[in-house]
């Protein structure tokens, strides 16, 4: 991310994307089933003044060529639940599977807790409560085998993503603004 105080970063906007097809039976019972992996886009804008352009044009050069960087997720991933406690994992889970075994802990992790495993970058929900010793359901699927004892993130959520625009417009003006487009890097 851009780390600077002289860029002000704003118009950000986190899209989640969930591939499915639906269905409606005869009888009327609605289906929906995923048909590929659940991802986040991000699009963004730098505002900076024209002696700054440099620390921009820095970020955009790294980060063209498929560097991932992290984002803070700020109020979309603030938690205000009870857990207090370092969340781990109590036993391996394999990549593709949807729930992991919470350790010990004390309090509830409430769904739509958006957390992150110690190995891998990609960004999973929570799908129900879940308490010390419990099942933790997940989605999407985990990207990437979980150790028992892996520490679990639940507080000041970075998500990593790739610059995916083709073409970078720059205005030559005092006052300056540039747009980025990402997406989730997964492993």
């Amino acid at each position: 991310m851009i780390k600077s105080k002289n860029i002000k970063i704003g118009d950000v906007k986190l899209t989640s994307n969930a591939p499915f097809f639906s269905n409606k039976a005869i009888s009327g019972k609605f289906q929906r089933r995923f048909t590929g992996i659940q991802y986040f886009e991000l699009e963004f804008t730098a505002n900076f003044m024209a002696q700054d352009i440099e620390e921009v044009k820095k970020f955009a050069l790294q980060t063209q060529f498929n560097k991932p960087f992290y984002f803070p997720l700020s109020y979309f991933s603030l938690y205000t639940g009870t857990v207090k406690d370092t969340l781990t994992s109590a036993q391996n889970a394999n990549a593709g599977a949807r729930i992991v075994t919470a350790g010990q802990f004390s309090g509830t992790l409430e769904a739509g807790t958006i957390i992150q495993f110690s190995n891998h970058s990609k960004l999973y929900q929570v799908t129900e409560d879940v308490k010390a010793g419990g099942q933790i359901k997940l989605f999407p699927n985990l990207r990437s085998q979980v150790q028992a004892g892996e520490i679990i993130k639940y507080r000041n959520i970075e998500g990593a993503f790739l610059i995916t625009d083709e073409k970078r417009e720059w205005t030559l003006q005092s006052l300056n603004k540039v747009k980025f487009n990402a997406t989730e890097s997964m492993p």
